[in-house]
């Protein structure tokens, strides 16, 4: 009975010594034909005696034969002893599971006696940098600089029937090429001409140390393995486990930003003791599609040499979409369809991509009940007291990847001894890892103004204060109470421009304590079809818990009526983007303001589904007279305007009769006067004139 290796090294000497005496075997048979110089005249390759040397150092002794066949035969015959040695020995290191890297490799990508002989004289060079020295030898080549196609024909494939085997097992298909385990670049040349180089990844592979990711794929893939902790619904944990055990599905798990999908896939695969191969698509997809494809068959290689479960998050950020449906991009359909195990994505946002390999099981994650949100907060910052867990799960309705980003960066930089983040600090950092992703695609505003600056109708001004108390008290009624509807409060702000829609909007974020930011809609509106959707998506996720007020400022411009003549693709996906947000804001779980000029230009299924709609009127003379008295500072201006007279003669909304009051004030400065009522007059004339307006009537636009 032959010993199992016990550890690395040692198989590695032996296979580095077989591969010393097959090449010495056939320059010794070279030598016996008269194929490979034999004299110690000058050779233009490397002198006989000093390939001598180099056998004599590989097999650690000096003996030397002068028999007719230059040695080959005694060679050939220690050759054989050695091979049935170490055969034997792999052979029982199987049974025994002693897990040496090489023999797994063999048994992992089901190797033929001759690829893995293939596989060892690629390898071996690396190991014993004078093998090339006699394979320059053998080949009779100065310019070789390792293995190719004639020393493999010569040293593995050296029977007329194998010869047809070594173009199989150098084809794509052969698992030597197909999962990257040999590289074979110059693809113009000839394959007897052409290096056969074993992949980098097989390198790190010798010592025997537990295997890692191949570096070189650093770039695009993450390993994660080991136990982790999270708190997930026990039918969606169990659901996950179950699909992840089959290579019959793929598995789709559902959810916003930080709600932790990927800590779900992670622990669902270690019930199974694997890993999981955590794949960034983005890097992939840059890459020309020749790339791509050789980028996957690595990928498909560490996931079988690491017993990983490949995974795609973020689908939706790399799907391309065509007509009505989203497409995976190119090089996850040769995964799915090549791949023949387990395989995951998770996807951020409401539209899932066609996946036809596979049959799809689709799961989806909710953030955190406030009470696992407690946990969280506690698990994240233990000095934390539970009341200020409570108010920070109350406040916040964030998935738990959010409250751990929050918790390190409130405690980044603190020193030893230092006390840990305290609620303030936790809530500022909350903001930050919200406000960061809402930046991208709105400004915040300022809120210097409260309930009473805003100059109104009063049905206008209690409307306000309704919003203001049903945004404070919206989850005790939907989660006491148990109303059904929408857990958001979505508003429409009607009217002309400059009656106040904007300010409103700013006292209402004040009120609630919030901070409120308006959406750049030409960051939002994407020529590119699906664009629109997704920049949507991310910034009612990044909003989603509530801590923030998104204004959608001219918002008939995206929020518009839908097309009822479809004529081409642009008008079906337009119509199907006005549909994905009328669905958007239903779920939405904070306030979502829009305003328009054009009250008819709105949808009128989005105006079914706002609950507040308000229209601000234009003002009349009694409100644009309290407007040029609450604009124009005391201090500033003469005692004896008229602002009665002021209102009735312009019909000027609370925006121009700011501005008009602004450009007085600079003339006014600029004289060393006060602001009369004749420069009021003069500068509101100059305004119509200045937008085309014949006299100084009606409304100005």
């Amino acid at each position: 009975m032959a010993e199992p290796y016990t550890d690395a090294p040692a198989h590695l000497r032996d296979e580095l010594r077989r591969v010393w005496l097959r090449v010495e075997y056939q320059i010794r048979r070279g030598w016996a034909r008269g194929t490979v110089a034999r004299t110690d005249e000058d050779d233009a390759v490397v002198r006989p005696g000093d390939i001598g040397r180099l056998f004599e150092a590989a097999q650690q002794d000096h003996t030397r034969t002068n028999k007719d066949d230059a040695g080959a035969g005694e060679i050939l015959t220690r050759w054989l002893a050695l091979h049935h040695t170490i055969e034997a020995r792999i052979e029982a290191s199987r049974e025994a599971r002693t897990g040496i890297p090489l023999i797994e490799l063999a048994r992992t990508f089901e190797l033929n006696p001759r690829q893995w002989a293939t596989l060892m004289f690629a390898l071996m060079p690396e190991v014993d940098p004078n093998l090339v020295t006699a394979y320059r030898h053998l080949a009779r080549d100065p310019s070789c600089r390792g293995l190719d196609g004639r020393l493999l024909a010569e040293l593995v494939y050296d029977t007329p029937e194998s010869r047809a085997q070594l173009a199989r097992d150098l084809a794509p298909s052969s698992p030597l090429m197909y999962f990257r385990l040999l590289e074979i670049p110059g693809q113009q040349e000839s394959l007897l001409y052409r290096r056969i180089r074993t992949a980098t990844r097989l390198a790190h592979m010798l010592d025997g140390a537990a295997l890692t990711l191949d570096p070189e794929l650093a770039e695009i893939a993450v390993l994660r393995t080991g136990t982790a902790e999270g708190s997930f619904p026990w039918t969606a944990l169990e659901h996950a486990q179950a699909a992840l055990h089959t290579s019959d599905v793929v598995l789709a798990v559902q959810g916003q930003r930080g709600v932790g999908k990927r800590l779900l896939l992670q622990i669902a695969a270690a019930q199974w003791g694997r890993k999981v191969l955590l794949i960034d698509g983005r890097r992939i997809v840059e890459q020309p599609p020749t790339v791509q494809h050789s980028m996957v068959r690595a990928l498909m290689r560490e996931a079988i040499l690491l017993d990983a479960i490949p995974v795609v998050p973020d689908v939706d950020d790399i799907t391309t979409s065509v007509g009505d449906q989203t497409e995976l991009p190119g090089f996850m359909s040769i995964m799915l369809a090549e791949w023949k195990g387990p395989f995951a994505i998770t996807i951020n946002r409401e539209r899932m991509p066609r996946i036809h390999q596979r049959p799809l099981v689709h799961l989806t994650l909710e953030v955190p009940t406030l009470g696992t949100r407690v946990g969280l907060w506690q698990n994240a910052v233990e000095s934390l007291t539970e009341t200020d867990a409570t108010a920070l799960a109350e406040k916040f309705a964030i998935p738990g990847g959010v409250i751990v980003a929050a918790s390190l960066a409130a405690g980044a930089g603190r020193l030893p001894g230092q006390p840990a983040p305290d609620a303030p600090q936790l809530v500022r950092a909350v903001g930050e890892q919200l406000h960061q992703r809402i930046q991208r695609l709105g400004k915040r505003l300022d809120t210097p103004h409260d309930l009473e600056d805003v100059v109104v109708e009063d049905d206008v001004r209690d409307a306000l204060v309704e919003i203001v108390a049903a945004v404070r008290e919206r989850r005790t009624v939907r989660e006491q109470w148990g109303l059904r509807g929408a857990h958001g409060i979505s508003v429409l702000f009607s009217g002309s421009p400059g009656v106040g829609k904007t300010m409103s909007g700013t006292v209402i974020a004040k009120q609630l304590g919030l901070e409120i930011y308006e959406v750049d809609l030409s960051q939002v509106v994407s020529k590119w079809l699906g664009e629109s959707e997704k920049n949507l998506s991310d910034l009612f996720d990044a909003a989603e818990p509530g801590h923030v007020v998104l204004l959608f400022n001219e918002a008939d411009s995206l929020f518009g009526k839908r097309t009822a003549d479809v004529k081409s693709s642009n008008d079906r996906y337009a119509n199907l983007e006005t549909n994905y947000l009328l669905a958007r804001l239903e779920r939405f779980n904070g306030l979502a303001i829009l305003t328009t000029n054009l009250s008819g230009a709105i949808d009128q299924a989005f105006k079914r589904r706002f609950t507040y709609d308000v229209f601000f009127s234009f003002p009349s003379p009694e409100l644009r007279a309290e407007l040029w008295k609450r604009t124009l500072p005391k201090r500033a201006r003469d005692e004896k305007i008229d602002f009665a007279a002021l209102a009735e003669r312009f019909e000027l909304s609370g925006g121009f009769i700011k501005v008009a009051c602004e450009r007085a004030a600079y003339l006014a400065n600029s004289g060393g006067t006060m602001i009369t009522e004749q420069l009021l007059r003069h500068t509101v004339e100059r305004m119509y004139r200045e937008r085309g307006k014949v006299s100084a009537s009606g409304p100005l636009e």
